[in-house]
C-alpha cells in the first residue's frame, strides 16, 4: 500500500453547486416576468386569442380615469407623442403595447391609438387577458 493513498479527497465535487445554480437560474427566469409587468391597476378586457409578445415593448396604459402612462410615468397626449416619436426615430421597429381599461369609451382608446400612429410607431398591440 502506498503512503499517498490515505483516503483524503483531493478533488472538489461540483455537482451540488451546479444544482444550486440551476435552481437559482429558474427562480430568476420566473421572477423576471413579474418585474416587467406594469404596476398600474387596469381592468383589461378578456380575449380568447390573447397571447404574450416574444420581444419586450414600450407599454402605454390608459387607466379608468383616462390618465395616460408611458412605462409607469404619467404623460399627457403631447408628451406621449414626443416620447414615442423619439423612440421610433431611434428604433424604427419599436413595439408599443396599449393597455386600456375595459370600461373606457371606444373613442378614447382610438384617440390614443391614433396618437401612437402619428408618432411614427407602426407596431402596436392591444393588451388583453385570456
Amino acid at each position: 500500500m502506498d503512503s499517498s493513498d490515505d483516503g483524503t479527497v483531493t478533488g472538489i465535487n461540483v455537482t451540488p453547486m451546479v444544482d444550486i445554480m440551476l435552481v437559482l437560474l429558474v427562480i430568476f427566469m420566473v421572477t423576471a416576468h413579474f418585474v416587467t409587468e406594469s404596476g398600474l391597476n387596469v381592468n383589461l378586457p378578456k380575449a380568447a386569442t390573447a397571447e404574450t409578445a416574444a420581444t419586450p415593448a414600450l407599454s402605454v396604459t390608459l387607466d379608468s380615469s383616462g390618465a395616460l402612462h408611458l412605462m409607469d410615468q404619467t404623460v399627457d397626449i403631447n408628451g406621449l407623442k414626443a416620447n414615442l416619436a423619439r423612440e421610433s426615430k431611434r428604433d424604427p421597429g419599436v413595439r408599443v403595447t396599449l393597455a386600456a381599461d375595459g370600461a373606457l369609451p371606444y373613442r378614447e382608446v382610438v384617440g390614443v391609438l391614433d396618437s401612437i400612429k402619428q408618432a411614427g410607431v407602426t407596431r402596436v398591440a392591444l393588451a388583453a387577458v385570456r
